[in-house]
């Protein structure tokens, strides 16, 4: 059975979701992580040892903090710089290595060592005054951007990922062979981008669409994010052999974006509909499955809006909103 754990408040929330996949009934079941503070908290990584990190504040975010969680711990708050009130951890490597950002007047990355010694900040291009990480892969290779530009860091050393042409770009990704992917200003428009062998390379859009965003790239260089037109933001999954194909076509949402895949080539994301937004996982045989409809045990009051992450086990970050339902009046 898959396991999602979550958290759920009267606000907009994390759920933090492990699906463990059993080969005889994709089912999953929910658990409940809390929060740092009376609040919220929302999940942004998880790794395969069920480790998760993310960001916990007050309703509507108000002193967010980055945090760990572990089954044996629970969560733990990883703190702020001195003078700052805002901190968020957005992946964790199978090292238990965590990397986020926080900030102190400027927007500033971090390394959370969560095992090691402390943790220390990641450096900046010449001439920035900022810089964000938002993935590490097991080689500890960290991916994100410093001022305007993409950036990968590699044993400490920053590296300018450039752009495809245009002023900005950021990096959303980074695989276990180096490969990086996220959104880069072109003359064409935004485009989502792959990065591997010191070459930046648009991913291009969805037939009709003027913009897209890469979120994800699994080891096998299968990216997933999402594609923007006058119709809307779809959800895409991008091969070299086929190139960009939709993943909710014929859903008739006018929102749906794919946030991370594994190596099996399972993809999660969230997709609108007349129930609002839903968290789903996607697969190429099994065609899209809505996560409120195989969690065993999810609250009554609580829906699953979105998913994150997944890892190679199938464990899968989500978050949730717990909804007021209004009572019957009886005349």
């Amino acid at each position: 059975m898959l396991r999602i754990t979550g958290i759920w408040s009267s606000a907009l929330v994390a759920a933090l979701s492990f699906f463990a996949l059993n080969a005889k009934a994709q089912t999953y079941t929910a658990i409940d992580l809390g929060t740092l503070r009376a609040g919220s908290a929302r999940v942004h990584g998880v790794n395969e040892l069920g480790q998760a990190v993310g960001g916990s504040g007050h309703p509507h975010g108000a002193e967010t903090h980055a945090f760990f969680w572990d089954k044996k711990g629970g969560m733990r708050d990883l703190g702020t710089l001195p003078g700052g009130d805002y901190s968020a951890a957005f992946d964790i490597n199978n090292s238990g290595v965590v990397v986020g950002g926080l900030q102190h007047r400027h927007q500033f990355a971090r390394i959370f060592m969560e095992y090691g010694p402390g943790s220390s900040r990641l450096g900046m291009l010449p001439g920035s005054d900022s810089s964000s990480a938002f993935s590490i892969n097991d080689q500890g290779q960290i991916a994100g951007m410093s001022g305007s530009h993409a950036v990968l860091w590699t044993s400490g050393a920053i590296q300018d990922l450039g752009t495809l042409g245009g002023a900005t770009s950021e990096a959303h990704a980074v695989n276990k062979l180096g490969a990086v992917v996220g959104s880069s200003d072109s003359p064409e428009g935004r485009r989502a981008f792959l990065w591997q062998g010191g070459t930046m390379q648009s991913l291009g859009v969805l037939p009709g669409d003027t913009s897209s965003r890469a979120d994800h790239v699994n080891d096998a260089g299968l990216v997933v994010g999402a594609s923007e037109g006058s119709g809307g933001i779809r959800a895409f999954v991008w091969t070299s052999a086929a190139g960009m194909q939709p993943v909710a076509s014929g859903s008739g949402s006018v929102y749906s974006e794919a946030f991370a895949v594994n190596n099996l080539g399972q993809v999660v994301g969230v997709l609108t509909s007349s129930l609002g937004s839903r968290a789903f996982l996607w697969t190429s045989q099994n065609g899209m499955v809505d996560l409120n409809d195989i969690v065993t045990n999810l609250p009554s009051d609580v829906v699953l809006i979105g998913a994150c992450a997944i890892t190679q086990k199938g464990f899968i970050v989500a978050f949730g909103l717990k909804v007021q339902r209004s009572a019957a009046i009886r005349k």
